[in-house]
């Protein structure tokens, strides 16, 4: 019994009973080509090379959209420790021991990280626009209901757990953006979006501490509640 592979009759080329990959010409003016691929039981599919990302362009404004919203989740997130000194100095929440009030920074860094798978799975299902906007609902809700808050439990629920997922789905739903724009000059893209967390930090820890002195604790909340509504849904 021969082992030889099928040969056609006409020549030697050597074909394959169950799949053959053919290569067509596209009649479009660019000329490119399109592989058309034949399966045993299908028809035949044809795939359309993608285009490489521009490496600038409109990637750029992305970048600076990125750069907000790192500004206005960790930036104001780095803050706290304006609010921790203002909680301590003034006795704000009476017979709290500092524990308590530094259990609500490090609350809001962990509700970030473990809302994370759910804020990935609401990506894939609803896309990038869907979780963005439940973090900025979140996010909005947590610093207007801190400025009303007069008891502990209640800065646990606002200022910790809220702004924690809040920041969580719009950290998570901005962080695949910039890389769909850029190959060669990527790591910069990332760098310059991941800088704004540095920028509102340092703004808004200097900015919150003049807005407590001057407008009191409850109206610093409710204008970063503003600003951070304004500046991610934009």
């Amino acid at each position: 019994m021969s082992t030889q592979p099928n040969v056609a009759r006409g020549g030697d080329q050597r074909i394959d009973p169950l799949r053959a990959t053919t290569t067509e010409p596209d009649p479009s003016p660019a000329g490119s080509e399109k592989t058309v691929v034949a399966g045993h039981d299908s028809a035949p599919t044809e795939y359309t090379p993608v285009e490489p990302p521009p490496n600038g362009g409109y990637g750029w404004v992305c970048v600076a959209a990125c750069f907000m919203i790192n500004g206005h989740t960790w930036g104001l997130n780095s803050s706290y420790g304006v609010f921790l000194s203002y909680y301590l100095d003034n006795d704000y929440y009476p017979g709290v021991s500092a524990l308590n009030f530094a259990f609500v920074g490090g609350l809001s860094i962990s509700q970030a990280l473990l809302v994370s798978p759910l804020a990935t799975t609401t990506t894939r299902l609803y896309g990038t626009r869907v979780t963005l906007l439940i973090g900025v609902f979140f996010e909005t809700l947590a610093l207007i209901g801190a400025s009303f808050a007069h008891e502990i439990w209640q800065l646990f629920l606002s200022q910790g757990v809220c702004f924690g997922v809040g920041m969580g789905f719009l950290f998570i739903g901005s962080v695949g953006v910039v890389p769909q724009w850029f190959t060669t000059k990527r790591s910069l893209a990332n760098g310059v979006a991941t800088a704004g967390s540095g920028i509102g930090g340092l703004m808004y820890s200097l900015a919150t501490d003049a807005m407590i002195q001057s407008l009191g604790i409850g109206w610093a909340f409710r204008i970063l509640g503003i600003l951070a509504f304004t500046v991610n849904t934009k």
